[in-house]
């Protein structure tokens, strides 16, 4: 995908720092497509160390440094970003998502969500400030890969727990068999049936 990259020596290099959309989501060819303009051009690859699979992680420079030049394209989000780099990453991803740029294009229902993370209690309380609104097929999704897909639900105001429960006409459950919120700082995104970003928050950054 648009994060990883195969080198002439068969070595797989995993962009530090970032996360493209996977195959199988929405808008997935826009970084692929993006990154495609690189292939066979003479780049700068900073390897800083391994990940669980294997690849080499990498900073990359064009002389630019591509990394964060792919969030602030809205190429792809931030991920696992190292500590030095916090602020430039968060914000980068912030101004695409604000200017509906790349993966980020906007819901109709763009600003009419709002949410309250509580992440040692594993809850999060999102409110409607526009009419009653259908999120079937909606897709919520952490920093990482944990994704929760709404059912058949209209919602004015809606807490979603990680952990195990029923659902009621005011809480949903996400039955998952581990956290989902990291305690230091996480970052939420909730997709339209389409695909398109409704509701974005962050903490920690």
């Amino acid at each position: 995908d648009g994060d990883t990259l195969v080198l002439d020596d068969s070595r797989k290099i995993r962009m530090l720092n970032i996360n493209t959309p996977e195959k199988s989501f929405p808008n997935s060819k826009l970084s692929i497509e993006y990154m495609k303009q690189f292939e066979n051009k003479s780049i700068e690859i900073e390897i800083t160390g391994l990940d669980k699979y294997g690849r080499a992680l990498a900073r990359i420079y064009i002389p630019e440094y591509l990394n964060l030049e792919l969030v602030k394209q809205g190429m792809a989000s931030k991920f696992l970003v190292e500590e030095s780099e916090l602020k430039d990453f968060a914000k980068a991803e912030e101004e695409a998502i604000l200017a509906s740029k790349g993966i980020w294009q906007h819901s109709p229902f763009f600003g009419c969500l709002s949410s309250e993370i509580f992440p040692q209690e594993e809850k999060i309380i999102i409110a409607s400030s526009c009419n009653k609104i259908n999120i079937s097929s909606w897709v919520l999704k952490d920093e990482s890969t944990k994704n929760y897909n709404f059912k058949n639900l209209e919602i004015k105001e809606i807490t979603l727990y990680s952990g195990k429960g029923e659902d009621n006409a005011t809480d949903i459950f996400w039955n998952s068999k581990t956290n989902v919120w990291n305690n230091d700082r996480d970052s939420l995104y909730i997709f339209d049936a389409q695909g398109n970003i409704a509701l974005y928050d962050s903490y920690g950054y």
